[in-house]
């Protein structure tokens, strides 16, 4: 089974068209676990997902809480450096809570031989059918493998150094030195990996949320050249919605649509729905359409504009080209 850690904050109805799209699209024995924190009206749009999902057994929410200091980072206080960075984001601080200790706790207690994560902007666009080889490739190297969906050969920088095998690619993470999809051997996005493979990894690592996870997690990794062994679906399956941005760590170009907005239209009974390209050449994409659905009533509340070209403009294979003014 495959653990799919989502990644969530202030953005419930994003969130919900998540959920929506792996419950139509993620053909894989999977158990969704939600790992939020909220602020203000938003937490009421958390608990109307939590009713709304209450039915599916393998779907469930933990909520990051404020703690003093989190226990967790006693495996991971190894340098100077870390010492300075759990005292910065955590220690006795007021908005320090255990994003680090309830990860690590869900993935070990889960049962589920293998992890991924998403965050709150993502969906899955095409039907995800795992082939057994590549579960097995993992399985036998533990620390060494891992399958990413967001990636394929329908992506602008698609390297030539792909092998195809069947229904699948396969490289080496650390072919190439320039950084871009296929030279980024750890991802928060779409991402398998075997969970005890992981687990092993994550737990001397310093990290206090998703943003710097992902950035710390990468470069321990790469520099212990570990998860070397690459894999994707033929054609990608996941791709990330530019619509607005929650974290003050990251400055990635988006449309800023205010998640204040959509969390009151989504207490107000809205669903979202958006139209994407037909044709996905990014894992990073500005919808074209956006819509707001009610009672069958669809109201558009953005339509591809000269902004959301120059945003989607600044999307390369490596992430954002430069940050967006």
């Amino acid at each position: 089974m495959i653990l799919n850690v989502i990644f969530s904050y202030n953005r419930a109805v994003q969130l919900d068209y998540l959920l929506q799209s792996s419950l139509r699209h993620f053909k894989a024995d999977a158990k969704l676990v939600i790992l939020y924190h909220t602020t203000g009206a938003h937490k009421k749009g958390y608990d109307l997902l939590k009713k709304k999902y209450a039915g599916y057994q393998h779907i469930s929410f933990v909520e990051r809480k404020h703690v003093f200091f989190d226990f967790s980072y006693i495996h991971a206080l190894n340098t100077e450096r870390d010492w300075e960075f759990f005292k910065e984001k955590n220690l006795f601080k007021k908005n320090g809570d255990n994003f680090k200790g309830a990860l690590q706790k869900i993935i070990k207690n889960s049962g589920c031989e293998f992890v991924m994560f998403c965050t709150d902007d993502s969906i899955f666009f095409k039907d995800v059918h795992i082939p057994d080889e590549v579960l097995n490739i993992i399985r036998n190297n533990p620390e060494n493998a891992s399958y990413r969906l967001y990636v394929g050969d329908n992506l602008e920088g698609h390297p030539d150094y792909l092998e195809k095998k069947g229904d699948y690619y396969q490289w080496d993470y650390y072919t190439d030195t320039e950084v871009h999809h296929w030279s980024y051997p750890f991802a928060v996005d779409g991402t398998i990996y075997h969970s005890e493979g992981l687990l092993k990894h994550l737990k001397p690592l310093s990290y206090h949320n998703p943003v710097t996870l992902e950035d710390r997690g990468f470069s321990y990794i790469r520099y212990r050249k570990l998860f070397g062994i690459g894999m994707s679906p033929i054609h990608s399956q996941l791709l990330a919605t530019k619509l607005n941005r929650v974290s003050v760590d990251s400055l990635n170009p988006t449309l800023h649509i205010k998640p204040d907005f959509l969390n009151e239209k989504f207490l107000d009974g809205y669903t979202l729905d958006l139209v994407i390209p037909e044709h996905i050449i990014n894992s990073n994409i500005v919808p074209s359409e956006i819509y707001l659905v009610k009672d069958g009533v669809r109201e558009m509340i953005y339509s591809m504009d000269e902004q959301g070209e120059k945003v989607q403009g600044l999307l390369g294979i490596e992430g954002s080209k430069e940050q967006l003014e």
